[in-house]
């Protein structure tokens, strides 16, 4: 058929493929007849392809490579992590910032703000970036394994190649030691052996050859038969499991073969996996991530939203100017958003992942760390994580009797184990006897019989001397299990199961070898042949190891107690009775059988070809070795805890169903019961393929259902990469949060797919590593456990840091809402607002990291990730509306008081706030309306405001009553009201001892107006007639500045008259004094003196509100301290759970403390956060709600406590 123009959509395109993927590859070779396979790629068995064909074949299927997904330029990686609307919301800020400092340059704060807002952007987006950038690295890591070189043969002449240069047809030979350069199909082989493991997971190498045959049904040595080659459909035998096929980048363990690539690139099993694993992403962001963008979309909705409501309330009253409007919008923004999350949540994740470090988990992808805490399945393989990758020897049969055999480490360990001769072993078989003979014999034949070597030179250091494994095997903290051996895992497995019954080569050396048959997938048989003269015993003694029914039916004779009896149908049943009792343990059984070779001398010229010179037949069958992969220690007991905290967990491996099924049991993963009731599974590869066959989409996801949700227990055995894909991607459709671990090449889709990938640090492959959000440096599933643990206490004390966080919202917020709605000059400023934020919050917030664990952590089931979230509606109302409110009031409080003491009295602060730094302000006296300033009083009579200032300064007197009697002559129209600081009245209530100085004017009446002599001086002319202008305009904003009687009450006052009957002491009556306008506290231009005031109006308005601002920032992060504590629980009271527990928060105490007075008291930082030095009572103001917020917050958690499930909790348990 030629090709359409027209082509389904790319969605529909990129679906079909994604699908296809996930299913097996279409490899139909290894049904096929070596001459069928040779036909369809035109290719010689014996000349390989010619040149032309070579070329030919290239231009059809390009390079043996893997294509590189399509990845997006790093700049473009990098710009992206600016797009999030975090981000945007605070680039906005900051270009807003800019804006209004452009606008007005006097005011460096909103530079310095736009500032620190892109550097929280930058600092986040970068982090974001690494995060990213990390798939680039997974693809690299298949890079790193494609073979350097390979021989193939071509024309009938053999070369050497780069394998990116084969075609599919073209003829290769490999040997041990060698990669295989592209999938193909075995046309010959002696004895070749494939290491599969980064693709299936199988412990053992796997016997190739030209012949397919069938799965075996048993497991130990064979049982299997060759299947018809050919056939239409689906393959029997699936091509990840036929044995007449290698794969692409998988490792020759032994022998040599040839054969025919079939698959090249992309159109290899290792092909399918890197594009698995390229088009695979997470199902969607870490749970921590996704509660984070929650939060912050509803931060920024009450953000922007409270900054558009009050924008317009703001410019429909008109009291907002252009850069007014922007500073406002930023500082709601600043207000609102809790700048420092981001920042506490990733050193708060770090500090959890250096302690999880500790516990042999090393995390990658600092994200993940909560993603544990809330797994609800782990989807784990099996070999080298469940178990511990190393065949070892479990039972033995002999004289008709199995028998456990215990993995001891050392020779000490050994004897504590055999020390009770009653003890009985898993299965309750009793342990084997060392000392019996028919097991002597078992041992002699697995000692012999046995090409594997302990490796006793240490690979570091070459020069070092060699370990002498007698000595050391007696040490009891010796671990003989984990020293390396040459050969393969069952020769490994038995070595090691009797090493400690005798040294394996001392007991070699006894017994030389005179010749051997090493095992071949055609026999299923090792022979050696040993003299035995050491024993006076001139005959050669013939020991086999091998597939127990080949090696039974080269025997004639059984050892039983010692005798070789005859071998009968009888013996017959018992040995299959055993044989199969132990393959449906899922145990690997080996055979054993001897004989003494009669007659034949030690010098014999032993041959096996083209047939063995010597008997093979009329063996004595000894009895049988049953090795398994063993679980690893800690395994079932971290099992039982993941079912007590509900999480499933999955066995998903590629080896065999019965294996599967039999560690699964051992370790707790499936349980006899769950068995009995139908509630437990063992799902095959071959299930799958059979539900990815179903067209319907929604009936195969059914059937999915019935799998995944009816049973309790799950293990899937025989398993492809794309179905431990398929695995994870139907549990997450089930809202499932899934954890994946793996180590092969094989699991990097499942591991980069999954919602945590979990690697293995000592066998993982690097391309798992890459893919991988944690590895595990043990390869310890019991280490997943303490993850998990880890994981919910992040969370649990996340939201604890959130809510302390949230605290300071509502204190942050109010002065800028009510600057708007009641024109009060601003309690604190944005700079101040970050200074709590990412300052004196920061070292708190992240101190919850080091809270400790609650008692039932691992005994409730995972937070549910869809509806559990890390804030929620109780935790906003009560870190608001609670606490938040109880802040403000502090702040509130401290700043009033402040205030009111630099004659600022709170009843007079509504409507000043909107020109506080632009001019002088107005009076505000009486109803409450603006009036022309004057003086303390409205008469006209200024020759009796002359005299009586002038009487009230020669006063020698302290009597207020005096003061009073003074001026009461011109003070007549009702302004006399009582002052803030003596209760006297004003104006001229206030002076200094003995008469020498007095106030010129009331509080909140002449200190608003604020204009002073020293102001009134230094007009020029031409600011005078500007002034005087203006007063004449009626719609004039600036029509009470200066009025012509404003200028005839300044020319008295401010004249030589006035100023010379006044003394020139400078200061506050209790509020302290000096001789010198330097020595007279802030302030002091507030008093009438005889030397004209030194110090402008504007530079006194901004010292005033700077420490009202201060004092309000010290009340706040005093009362921040009593949130910190009463967040440390959620029901226990504070006396309870105890302070000291966790020192960091303490040593965040102190370091907020020194932050406020540094922003306090040192001058540079005064300039920039526009506080000021703060009296010592204003300290003091934010005590009282700190006693009312901490008993507030203890009677609502004994009213909890007392009432379960009450009003209170129901209400406020967050």
């Amino acid at each position: 058929m030629g090709d359409t123009k027209d082509g389904p959509p790319k969605g529909k395109k990129d679906s079909k493929k994604s699908e296809n993927l996930r299913k097996d590859l279409p490899i139909t070779a290894h049904e096929q007849t070596i001459e069928e396979v040779a036909a369809e790629f035109n290719t010689s068995t014996s000349r390989g392809l010619t040149a032309a064909q070579v070329v030919e074949s290239r231009a059809k299927h390009g390079e043996n490579r893997l294509t590189p997904p399509k990845v997006k330029p790093w700049w473009m990686l990098y710009i992206e992590q600016y797009t999030n609307f975090f981000s945007l919301l605070l680039i906005a800020g900051g270009i807003l910032c800019f804006i209004a400092y452009g606008i007005d340059q006097s005011d460096a704060s909103n530079l310095y703000l736009g500032v620190v807002l892109l550097v929280v952007v930058f600092i986040s987006s970068t982090f974001a970036y690494f995060q990213e950038a990390k798939s680039q690295a997974i693809m690299n890591g298949f890079k790193e394994m494609v073979p350097k070189e390979c021989k193939v043969i071509r024309d009938g002449a053999a070369n050497i190649v780069n394998p990116a240069e084969l075609v599919p047809g073209d003829l290769v030979e490999f040997q041990e030691g060698d990669q295989v350069p592209a999938d193909i199909r075995v046309i010959d082989s002696y004895n070749l052996k494939v290491d599969n493991a980064s693709l299936t997971g199988e412990s053992e190498a796997c016997e190739r050859s030209a012949v397919l045959i069938a799965p075996s049904h048993g497991h130990g040595g064979g049982g299997g038969g060759d299947v018809e080659e050919g056939g239409k459909g689906r393959a029997k035998v699936p091509a990840i499991e036929a044995t007449n096929l290698i794969f692409y980048t998988t490792m020759v363990a032994n022998g040599h073969g040839k054969g025919i690539v079939v698959g090249t690139g992309d159109n290899t099993v290792m092909g399918q996996i890197a594009g698995l694993t390229g088009e695979t992403t997470g199902d969607s962001d870490p749970p921590i991530v996704r509660e984070v963008n929650r939060f912050i979309t509803i931060i920024s909705t009450i953000a922007i939203t409270i900054g558009v409501v009050f924008l317009g309330v703001g410019i429909g009253m008109g009291v907002m100017t252009v850069v007014q409007a922007l500073v406002f919008a930023i500082s709601v923004i600043v207000a609102v958003v809790p700048e420092g999350l981001l920042v506490t949540l990733t050193v708060a994740l770090a500090l959890t992942a250096k302690r999880m470090h500790n516990k042999n988990v090393l995390v990658k992808n600092l994200q993940s760390v909560e993603t544990l805490g809330c797994t609800t399945v782990i989807a784990s393989d099996k070999t080298g994580t469940l178990t511990q990758n190393r065949m070892t020897v479990q039972h033995c049969w002999y004289d008709n009797q199995l028998f456990d055999v215990p993995s001891a480490r050392n020779a000490p360990e050994l004897t504590q184990m055999m020390s009770d001769p009653a003890k009985k072993g898993m299965h309750g078989w009793s342990l084997f006897d060392p000392n019996n003979g028919s097991f002597k014999m078992l041992q002699r034949i697995a000692t012999l019989c046995n090409n594997s070597d302990f490796i006793v030179q240490d690979k570091f250091d070459p020069g070092a001397p060699l370990l002498d494994l007698e000595k050391e095997a007696l040490k009891s903290d010796f671990n003989l299990l984990n020293l390396a051996t040459t050969g393969d895992a069952s020769e490994s497995g038995l070595i090691k199961a009797v090493q400690l019954l005798e040294d394996v080569k001392k007991y070699r050396a006894r017994y030389p070898k005179l010749f051997e048959i090493k095992f071949n997938s055609t026999n299923k048989y090792q022979i050696g042949i040993h003299d035995q003269t050491v024993d006076g015993d001139n005959r050669p003694l013939l020991v086999m190891k091998g597939a127990p029914e080949r090696v039974w039916a080269a025997a004639s004779k059984i050892l039983i107690n010692g005798q070789e009896v005859p071998k009968t149908p009888e013996w017959e049943a018992k040995f299959n009775t055993a044989y199969e009792g132990l393959g449906a343990l899922g145990e690997r059984v080996l055979g054993f059988a001897y004989r003494h070779l009669d007659g034949l001398p030690h010098n014999h010229p032993w041959t096996d070809q083209p047939a063995a010179n010597f008997p093979v037949s009329e063996l004595v069958f000894c009895g049988l070795f049953s090795l398994i992969d063993p679980p690893r220690l800690g395994v079932p007991e971290a099992v039982e805890t993941c079912k007590k905290a509900s999480i499933k967990v999955f066995m998903v491996t590629g080896d065999h169903p019965i294996t599967a099924k039999a560690i699964a049991q051992q370790i707790g993963i499936l349980d006899d019961e769950v068995l009995q009731r139908g509630k437990g599974r063992v799902v095959t590869g071959d299930d799958i393929r059979v539900l990815m066959d179903i067209a319907d989409e929604g009936k195969r996801q059914s059937a999915w259902d019935d799998i995944l949700l009816k049973n309790e227990q799950i293990v899937f055995a025989r398993v492809t990469p794309a179905h431990k894909l398929l695995i994870v991607e139907n549990n997450q459709r089930l809202k499932r949060v899934v954890a994946v671990t793996g180590d092969g090449v094989n699991d990097a889709p499942a591991l980069k797919k999954g919602d945590i990938g979990i690697s293995m640090g000592i066998a993982g492959k690097a391309v798992s590593k890459e893919a991988a959000d944690m590895i595990l440096m043990d390869d310890n599933f019991a280490s997943i456990v303490n993850g998990v643990e880890e994981g919910r206490l992040i969370f649990d004390n996340l939201k604890k840091s959130i809510m302390y966080t949230l605290t300071s919202k509502v204190p942050e917020l109010s002065p800028f809402l009510l600057w708007v709605i009641a024109g009060i000059p601003l309690a604190t400023t944005t700079i101040l607002i970050l200074a709590i934020d990412l300052g004196t919050d920061m070292i708190p917030a992240i101190s919850f990291a080091y809270e400790t664990r609650e008692a039932d952590i691992m005994c409730r089931p995972p937070r549910n990730a869809h509806t559990d979230h890390l804030v929620n509606l109780k935790l906003l109302l009560f870190t608001y509306l609670h606490i938040g409110v109880m802040q403000a009031a502090a702040g509130w409080y401290g700043y009033f008081v402040a205030m009111n003491d630099y004659g600022y009295t709170p009843w007079v602060l509504p409507g000043l706030g909107h020109k506080w730094d632009d001019l002088p302000l107005l009076c505000r006296i009486g109803d409450g309306q603006t009036k022309e300033c004057g003086f303390g009083c409205g008469t006209t009579d200024y020759a009796g405001i002359q005299n009586a200032v002038i009487s009230a300064a020669r006063l020698n007197s302290t009597s207020a009553a005096a003061m009073v009697s003074a001026t009461a002559g011109f003070c007549g129209d009702g302004c006399q009201g009582l002052n803030s600081y003596n209760n006297a009245s004003d104006p001229f209530s206030e002076f200094a001892p003995g008469g020498a100085g007095f106030r010129g004017f009331a509080a909140g009446v002449g200190a608003v107006c604020a204009r002073t002599c020293n102001w009134y001086l230094g007009l020029s002319a031409q600011q005078k007639s500007y002034y005087l202008a203006e007063a004449a305009n009626p719609n004039s904003a600036e029509r009470l500045i200066l009025t012509p009687a404003d200028v005839t009450q300044f020319d008295i006052f401010c004249g030589s008259a006035f100023n010379a009957n006044v003394s020139a002491t400078f200061g506050f009556p209790g509020r302290g004094q000096g001789d010198s306008k330097e020595e007279a506290v802030a302030g002091a231009v507030y008093w009438w003196r005889a030397a004209v005031q030194a110090q402008p109006n504007m530079k006194y308005q901004k010292n005033a509100l700077s420490q009202g601002q201060t004092a309000y920032f010290v009340a706040v992060v005093m009362n921040k301290v009593i949130a910190a504590l009463i967040s440390k629980t959620r029901k226990l009271s504070l006396f309870q759970q105890g302070v000291k527990n966790n020192r960091f928060m303490l040593f965040g105490f102190v370091f907020e403390a020194c932050l406020v007075v540094l922003i306090s008291y040192v001058p540079p930082l005064n300039v920039v956060f526009s506080t000021g030095p703060l009296a010592g009572l204003h300290w003091l103001c934010g005590i009282p709600w700190f006693l009312l917020c901490f008993l507030y917050d203890e009677t609502r958690k004994a009213a909890m406590r007392r009432s379960p499930g009450g009003w209170v909790e129901r209400l406020t348990y967050w």
